[in-house]
């Protein structure tokens, strides 16, 4: 019996190893940010990380800089606070990943109309409410200390690539914010998103078009316990009216407010048993872009 217990402990030792790996994939991001957290001691090459992130399922970030909400609130301040880009680029955090030069571009681009990358959000409703959403406060970007209290509650959202299919767009956000310890268990619940969902909005968000999907989860996954992320905390639902309080609309990212209308519409159309194109709008931080004067330099 002996050569089966070291057996059996060497495989549960390795699923440990293994779990972990993936775990770390999300604390950091990417495989090279995992490896240099731990100093390069991790046990394990760069192609065997990524064979052990493909054998747990797990679907890899859209570039190397996902940080879709680290532009929207820099483009959130650069708005209100009505600066030079310059100037409010100086008062960023060193934990801040975006180059100078790439706010630029996306600034000059959303005063232009101009969209360049893709990007998706979900609105994810528990089984018996389709008019609540799920929310959560952001965690993933840099405290700014710019003397006014901008929004951190947001949609699951994120960016997304344009060679890879809708539902592994969106598997991408579920597991990277919504279903996180599932997909590190290798539980991720990927029979939620039919391969032929379509979107209800397409949202310019920055220089972002994002594709709106709603996702109705059944009874089984629409427990707020049952949501984990690296990225998000402090999961709820709210109702779309309650969302769009004036009261609470200073405490939500750029365009979760034109989500939540968006979706307010569709769900009257589907009321009706209309069935329509999907909805295109430009985000309110996008119009207000578009209305600044200041003079941008590349």
């Amino acid at each position: 019996m002996l050569p089966e217990m070291l057996e059996a402990n060497f495989k549960k030792k390795e699923k440990e190893f293994e779990r972990g790996l993936v775990e770390d994939y999300f604390k950091f991001g990417t495989v090279e940010s995992a490896l240099r957290a731990n100093d390069y001691n991790t046990p394990v090459s760069y192609a065997n990380y990524q064979r052990i992130l493909d054998k747990y399922q797990v679907i890899k970030a859209a570039g190397p800089n996902n940080k879709l909400t680290e532009a929207i609130l820099f483009c959130e301040h650069f708005v209100k606070d009505n600066v030079k880009v310059d100037d409010l680029y100086r008062k960023m955090p060193l934990s801040f990943q975006t180059s100078a030069k790439t706010l630029y571009r996306i600034v000059s681009y959303m005063k232009e109309g101009v969209t360049r990358r893709v990007g998706v959000a979900l609105v994810i409703s528990p089984f018996d409410s389709p008019d609540k959403l799920l929310i959560a406060k952001d965690i993933s970007i840099p405290r700014l200390e710019l003397g006014k209290g901008y929004g951190s509650f947001t949609l699951p959202m994120g960016y997304a690539r344009k060679r890879d299919g809708r539902k592994t767009n969106i598997d991408r956000i579920l597991q990277s914010e919504v279903f996180t310890k599932l997909t590190i268990s290798n539980e991720f619940p990927r029979e939620l998103v039919d391969e032929r969902v379509e979107p209800f909005m397409y949202l310019d968000i920055a220089d972002v078009r994002v594709s709106v999907y709603s996702i109705t989860l059944p009874k089984e996954f629409s427990k707020i316990s049952n949501y984990s992320s690296y990225k998000v905390s402090s999961f709820k639902y709210l109702n779309i009216d309650g969302l769009l309080e004036e009261g609470l609309r200073n405490k939500l990212r750029a365009g979760v407010v034109d989500i939540a209308k968006g979706y307010k519409k569709h769900l009257k159309l589907m009321n009706r048993n209309l069935k329509v194109n999907p909805l295109q709008e430009k985000s309110f931080l996008n119009k207000e872009t578009a209305k600044v004067t200041l003079e941008i330099e590349e």
